[in-house]
C-alpha cells in the first residue's frame, strides 16, 4: 500500500464524525473516493459537475466561517492548489484552522491519463516544477508537514490533525500511479498501447507502476482469503 492509499485511509482515522472534506478535482478525487471513509453526520463536497480546479482550498475556508466548532479538511493536489494556493494566507490572516492535505506528483496527474487512456496520445505539457508546501505554509505564518514514505503516514498526520493553526499537509506520491476505474474496458487499454506507440515518455516507469498494482492487489485478495 503506497502513500496514496494511506493517507486517504489514515485521514479518515482521524476526522470527527461531524467533519467537512471538501476534494479538489484530479487523480486526488479518485484517492478521496476510494480512501477515505465517510460517516453519517459528515459533509463531503466536490465540484462535480464542471470538474473545476482549485475547489478545494476556498471550499475549507467557506466551510470553516460557517461552522467554526467543526473540522475542515481541503483534500487536493498540487496542480488544483497551485492555481489559487495564496488563499492559505487568508486562513491564516482570520485564525481559520483548516487542514489541506496535498497530494503532491508534481503533474497534473489526470490530465496525463486522459491524454493517453481517452486518447491515445502522449502526454503533453502535464509536468511543473516542484513547490515546497512546507515551506510555503511556515512562510504564511501557518504549519506544514510532509511525507515521503508510507511508513510516516500515521504519525504524521495524527500530529498534523491536532494543529490549532492553518496547516497543510505534503504528501508525496508516484505521478505515475493511474487514477483506475473499478472496472478497466478494453478501449482504454487500446488507447493507452496506443500512446506508447506514439511515442509516451517514461514507458518503462508507467510499466513498473501496473505491474506493482496488480501484484499488490493479487496479494491482497490472498490474505482476505487465507
Amino acid at each position: 500500500m503506497g502513500v496514496d492509499s494511506r493517507i486517504g485511509s489514515n485521514l479518515s482515522d482521524e476526522l470527527d464524525d461531524n467533519a467537512i472534506i471538501s476534494v479538489d478535482c484530479g487523480t486526488n478525487t479518485s484517492w478521496a473516493a476510494r480512501f477515505i471513509d465517510i460517516r453519517k453526520g459528515m459533509k463531503f463536497s466536490v465540484s462535480g459537475t464542471l470538474s473545476s480546479m482549485a475547489n478545494g482550498l476556498p471550499y475549507a475556508i467557506a466551510a470553516q466561517i460557517a461552522f467554526p466548532e467543526r473540522q475542515s479538511v481541503a483534500f487536493v493536489g498540487d496542480g488544483g492548489l497551485t492555481m489559487l494556493m495564496g488563499e492559505f494566507a487568508t486562513a491564516v490572516q482570520y485564525s481559520l484552522p483548516i487542514k489541506v492535505i496535498v497530494i503532491k506528483n508534481n503533474t497534473l496527474g489526470l490530465i496525463r491519463w486522459e491524454q493517453m487512456g481517452f486518447l491515445g496520445n502522449p502526454e503533453y505539457g502535464v509536468e511543473f516544477s516542484p513547490i515546497d508546501y512546507v515551506k510555503f505554509a511556515e512562510a504564511c505564518g501557518g504549519k506544514g508537514y510532509a511525507i515521503s514514505e508510507p511508513s510516516e503516514v500515521k504519525s504524521t498526520m495524527h500530529q498534523a490533525m491536532k494543529e490549532r493553526k492553518p496547516t497543510i499537509v505534503e504528501a508525496y506520491v508516484d505521478p505515475f500511479e493511474p487514477p483506475m476505474p473499478p472496472k478497466v474496458e478494453m478501449g482504454f487499454v487500446r488507447n493507452l498501447a496506443e500512446s506508447f506507440a506514439k511515442g509516451q515518455p517514461y514507458v518503462g516507469r508507467i510499466g513498473l507502476t501496473l505491474f506493482r498494482d496488480q501484484v499488490h492487489s493479487i496479494l491482497k485478495n490472498l490474505h482476505s482469503h487465507s
